[in-house]
């Protein structure tokens, strides 16, 4: 290894690594301060570095994620359910996670949604403006009754009856989206996260697919 364009054999020198140089073989060594990724999480698979009874998100990750730095640093921004699908961000930057999950940051996450029962125009209408006020949702769990902020809930198809929709909310309780619809007389039976913040899912990574952040994508995040 060199460091400036002289050997180096000792292994505790310090770096910078915002000026100096270092290269191993002749190749020059770029160095990442942090780093971002994008997976599709299929469903069955938990938030979680290990778990005795499900596979992890981790599991998914290919070898040049499956180090000791990787191991210890590389988490999850907020989490999604066993059996829920979709967008799911993977960084080393404990910063963004904090600025996204930060109860302030009202981030809003989106999600698409299919319900047990089929709703009628009228009752959807009634489901929308529920939403939007704020919806009472029940204990589960060790988890307390609670309001909900204000959600924008946005039905898809056509018809006059539909069991399908976008859900957008801005906080993060305890299982929030089945809850509210829970509370609305209705169960989720599908559900699949497609943004955060401005951030949509890349809809060509397959189930279990995974890839770092572009530039552009890095900078929707903080932008929230």
């Amino acid at each position: 290894m060199t460091v400036n364009g002289n050997s180096v054999s000792d292994a505790s020198i310090r770096i910078d690594d915002e000026n100096d140089i270092v290269a191993v073989l002749g190749k020059r060594i770029e160095v990442r301060k942090a780093v971002y990724l994008m997976m599709h999480k299929p469903s069955g698979f938990v938030c979680a570095k290990r778990d005795g009874l499900y596979e992890t998100v981790f599991d998914l990750l290919g070898d040049p994620y499956r180090t000791p730095f990787f191991e210890e640093n590389l988490h999850t921004i907020g989490r999604l359910d066993c059996d829920t699908e979709g967008l799911l961000i993977l960084t080393t930057d404990g910063a963004l996670t904090h600025r996204i999950t930060a109860t302030k940051s009202e981030c809003g996450k989106t999600y698409v949604v299919r319900l047990a029962k089929k709703v009628r125009s009228e009752e959807g209408a009634a489901y929308v403006c529920k939403c939007a006020q704020g919806v009472h949702i029940e204990p589960e769990g060790r988890e307390k009754e609670a309001d909900c902020k204000s959600a924008e809930l946005v039905w898809l198809g056509s018809g006059d009856e539909k069991d399908e929709c976008t859900l957008t909310i801005y906080e993060g309780k305890f299982h929030e989206v089945k809850r509210i619809f829970s509370a609305l007389g209705n169960e989720v039976v599908y559900l699949k996260r497609t943004a955060i913040g401005t951030l949509r899912l890349d809809e060509s990574l397959e189930r279990g697919g995974c890839r770092e952040l572009s530039e552009d994508e890095i900078e929707l995040l903080y932008r929230i």
